[in-house]
């Protein structure tokens, strides 16, 4: 593969894995509800989706909450619940030295909602830290992978036309959304297998 341009990063399962079991558990044990009430609510519906899309601010979501389960939830509290799911992958830090080294500048495009990326600024994760821009979030732009619009937005900040822009994901449907944007794309499956291709650039 030729050396890219541009390199756009995803978020979780790359950068940062996660677990939104890890929420269902927490959020529930502090409303007092099973896990799976937190689950059929929350990520097996639109709602999620919608907070991801931006459609719901933090406060919405905190507010839906605290109406269906009848609760007076402290908003810090939940957040933290709803957040506190991520542990870095430690393996992906020499493949983004490795890009650095090369000189190509590197962005970041993730599926998101407010909670977690202020969790995670405020975490400091090294694997997010220092390394992209620009950052793309589907909570701010109001579109979400594989969505066409959200690969048009992020091809004009990269300021690079699409044949230059290369992506990894670990989800197959944003790895075709990022094809049918123009650009080249690879599924994620581990930083080993990712610096094996960095390494032919």
């Amino acid at each position: 593969m030729q050396r890219p341009e541009f390199v756009y990063f995803d978020l979780g399962n790359v950068l940062l894995f996660f677990d939104h079991g890890i929420a269902a558990r927490s959020m529930a044990s502090l409303i007092g509800v099973e896990p799976e009430a937190i689950k059929r609510l929350v990520f097996d519906s639109d709602f999620q989706l919608a907070y991801e899309r931006g459609e719901l601010t933090s406060a919405d979501f905190a507010a839906i909450l605290s109406e269906k389960f009848q609760k007076d939830l402290p908003f810090e509290d939940l957040m933290v619940a709803a957040a506190d799911i991520f542990v870095p992958n430690m393996n992906i830090l020499p493949v983004l030295e490795k890009i650095r080294k090369l000189g190509i500048p590197m962005g970041l495009l993730s599926n998101t909602c407010d909670a977690h990326w202020n969790w995670i600024a405020k975490m400091g994760y090294p694997q997010v830290q220092g390394w992209f821009d620009p950052i793309v979030l589907s909570y701010e732009v109001r579109s979400m992978k594989p969505e066409p619009e959200i690969y048009r937005v992020s091809t004009q900040l990269a300021g690079k036309p699409p044949e230059g822009i290369f992506f990894t994901d670990d989800r197959l449907e944003n790895i075709q959304g990022a094809l049918d944007a123009g650009w080249n794309a690879v599924q994620f499956t581990s930083a080993d297998r990712l610096m094996d291709l960095v390494d032919r650039w």
